[in-house]
């Protein structure tokens, strides 16, 4: 698969449109499940995508900001990585091998843009701050933020332009009993994914639910999209019945 340079603007649209999401509100759409699949779109394998969002999602499951402590670039790392696998043909171990230190790197370069640009941004917005000038923080706050989207997708843009060969050499150089063992954690890490999951969901109270799923796919042959029908349906009786139950009156000890 050729990289043409509508397909390298193209993920950089992906990547700023990832890296834009804090400008409403966090709404989470530069997490892998969603960022892989656009660029299996854009290269023309959204299936391939999809499986990539689904690995890359649990590999970075907990890479969240806290405080003024940043999580590893995962935006980057899931880009360049489905990028590679989609155009290569590779198997997704190769997507586990490269997203972990590309997103650590793209990091790096984050970190350093913004002590140079957000911090010099700040101290002209403290001037004008000083005027007065409510307008000129707002105007400056929007261009620096915007510019350090901008910045971090042509970094994302630049990486899908070198292309696979370029990745391949770098991978040339990662050990092979590396390679192999990333190959087994990328198996074992969609099970362990599921397994945290289900650690926090299940309850006295949830349990017959997911056995109810479990009847379902294992002895009608159900498929997973039915069992989410019937989940629905489950859940609006319930909502129903539990709205329709009359309310119970207490007696006042006062009225006697």
């Amino acid at each position: 698969m050729e990289v043409t340079f509508i397909r390298v603007i193209l993920m950089f649209l992906v990547a700023f449109f990832a890296y834009m999401h804090c400008w409403f509100g966090s709404t989470m759409w530069n997490r892998p499940i969603v960022v892989a699949p656009l660029v299996g779109l854009v290269l023309g394998d959204l299936e391939t995508g999809i499986k990539l969002g689904a690995t890359l999602e649990l590999v970075f499951m907990g890479a969240f900001p806290i405080g003024a402590s940043n999580p590893p670039d995962f935006v980057s790392g899931t880009i360049i990585a489905a990028s590679y696998v989609i155009m290569s043909g590779k198997g997704l171990s190769s997507a586990v091998v490269l997203a972990v230190p590309i997103a650590t790197l793209v990091l790096l370069i984050d970190n350093l843009q913004m002590t140079f640009l957000l911090t010099g941004a700040s101290h002209l917005a403290d001037k004008e701050a000083a005027k007065g000038n409510i307008k000129g923080v707002e105007k400056i706050q929007i261009i620096a933020g915007i510019g350090n989207k901008i910045l971090l997708s042509l970094v994302v843009a630049l990486g899908f332009y070198l292309g696979v060969p370029f990745i391949e050499k770098v991978l040339s150089f990662v050990p092979e009993f590396v390679s192999h063992g990333l190959d087994i954690a990328a198996g074992i890490i969609p099970a362990i994914g599921f397994a945290m999951l289900a650690r926090m969901m299940l309850t006295k109270k949830t349990i017959p639910f997911l056995l109810f799923g479990f009847l379902l796919v294992a002895y009608l042959n159900v498929s997973v999209v039915g069992v989410a029908l019937f989940g629905i349906v489950v859940i609006l009786l319930f909502l129903n019945f539990r709205n329709d139950k009359p309310e119970e009156v207490y007696a006042d000890d006062n009225e006697f």
